[in-house]
């Protein structure tokens, strides 16, 4: 997998796959050459659009969508607190970040292993805002992509400057609403359109931060553009990885489709389907030729499958010249669906995914953490107690205000100093308390004897903690 099969023949399809080993946006003196694909319209295209048009609105409405009176999705770095739909979670919950981060892995390798990067196909960022957005906006603005190659190798005048000039600046004003839109999932809004009304105030790094956001999509979109799934994008090296001979991937039929032959066919005369039109490879948003087989470049978007079938279905014959299959499935065997990797990935999937969702739906409405504080580890008291400094920290999970209440129920003979009691706590607020535990020094055996906090709250909360608290030896 990933290597380019050479043919007998090499031959320039539309200028743009090279003979060479090369990354087909490279030219072999190395300068860059530019890729303007054709659209093949198709099932899998209509498919694309239809998940990249709900995914865009997703991107640009879920800030924006009021839940239980906070965003539907905002992650406060700031204020160390996430709303996710209407739940708020809490730096503190590290179960819940351990789960979530252990599943976005499983979930990858299993992705990758499955159907290898069709997710940069349908769900990439990437593709989906260059392919379905400023794509579109550019062939508005200079035309197909004959004419699009025209105005790069033309020199500068009054209408390529007018032409460029005005998609530059469309696509600066689409990159801006990305980059505010994305910083909102981040930023309270207040905060953020105060930051964006007066850059030279207060909110300066966050407006700049904004301004660089902006620079780098724009780069992207106007210049870098599937350098990034080529060159950058770390997948698509993961995913030569993770593969295997079942994965299922974009692959071109080379028993159906060899030899090539242009034109109509002499009879009796050995031809395969391929018509070698070269439409695989002027659709393909990375300019590469799916006929040398799976490589690196390929990003399972199928519009060369688009492409082909319209072909097939123009000449009346069968589609699937090139398709959706497995590198085991093209060499004549049965493709395997469960196999040994694949259970071991689901098995992790659903363990990760599932402890996310069991500590989510098993959350109590609070959650109390006790910690050692001072420099001294216990102080001796002139009445002959010992005193324990320690913090309480308590995070309400509660949309509502709760009012918490702590006593020492163990040892016997033990007393308690609360700074604040009661102790109220906001709504999905984190608050601390300082305490000091005073144990008579009798209790004490080498050095430490335990305790136990209990802390209760006006909402029904009620917990019990084991501490250890340290004393004299003896």
């Amino acid at each position: 997998m990933g290597h380019r099969e050479a043919q007998d023949t090499p031959r320039r399809v539309f200028g743009v796959a090279p003979e060479e080993e090369l990354l087909y946006s490279l030219s072999p003196d190395g300068s860059r050459r530019r890729i303007h694909p054709l659209v093949s319209r198709g099932r899998f295209l209509r498919l694309r659009r239809a998940l990249a048009w709900v995914l865009m609105a997703a991107f640009f409405g879920l800030p924006h969508l009021p839940v239980g009176g906070r965003p539907a999705l905002l992650l406060d770095w700031g204020a160390r607190r996430f709303h996710v739909f209407g739940t708020t979670f809490h730096a503190t919950d590290t179960l819940l970040l351990l789960a979530f981060g252990a599943g976005i892995i499983v979930t990858i390798f299993f992705v990758a292993s499955t159907v290898g990067r069709m997710w940069c196909g349908y769900l990439c960022p990437q593709l989906i805002w260059l392919e379905f957005l400023f794509r579109p906006l550019e062939a508005l603005l200079e035309g197909p992509p004959s004419r699009r190659r025209l105005l790069d190798r033309a020199p500068w005048g009054p209408v390529k400057i007018l032409r460029r000039g005005l998609k530059g600046l469309l696509f600066t004003a689409a990159a801006l609403a990305m980059a505010v839109t994305f910083f909102a999932y981040f930023v309270p809004r207040g905060e953020l359109l105060a930051a964006l009304g007066d850059p030279a105030g207060p909110g300066r790094t966050l407006a700049l931060a904004v301004a660089g956001l902006t620079a780098l999509i724009t780069f992207d979109v106007l210049s870098f553009r599937d350098q990034m799934c080529t060159v950058a994008c770390p997948y698509g090296r993961l995913q030569n990885v993770l593969a295997d001979r079942d994965t299922v991937i974009v692959s071109y039929d080379p028993g159906r489709g060899e030899p090539r032959r242009k034109g109509p066919r002499a009879e009796g005369e050995a031809a395969g389907d391929c018509v070698d039109c070269g439409r695989c490879v002027a659709t393909c948003p990375t300019g590469m030729d799916i006929r040398r087989g799976l490589q690196m470049e390929c990003v399972g978007c199928a519009q060369c499958i688009d492409a082909c079938d319209d072909v097939m279905d123009r000449l009346r014959r069968p589609r699937g010249l090139i398709r959706y299959t497995s590198q085991r499935a093209l060499e004549g065997g049965r493709s395997r669906v469960w196999r040994p990797r694949l259970a071991a990935y689901l098995v992790l999937f659903a363990a990760a995914w599932g402890a996310l969702v069991w500590v989510a739906a098993t959350r109590a409405e609070a959650r109390v953490e006790i910690l050692r504080t001072g420099r001294e580890s216990y102080r001796l008291l002139p009445g002959g107690e010992v005193a324990n400094q320690q913090r309480l920290r308590i995070t309400n999970h509660l949309p509502e205000p709760q009012a918490f209440t702590v006593d020492l129920t163990a040892p016997e003979g033990a007393s308690l100093v609360v700074a604040i009691s009661p102790m109220r706590v906001g709504p999905d607020a984190v608050e601390t308390v300082d305490l000091v535990a005073r144990v008579p020094a009798a209790a004490f055996r080498r050095g430490r004897v335990d305790g136990r906090y209990r802390i209760r709250s006006d909402r029904g909360f009620d917990q019990e903690h084991d501490v250890v608290l340290l004393g004299p030896w003896q």
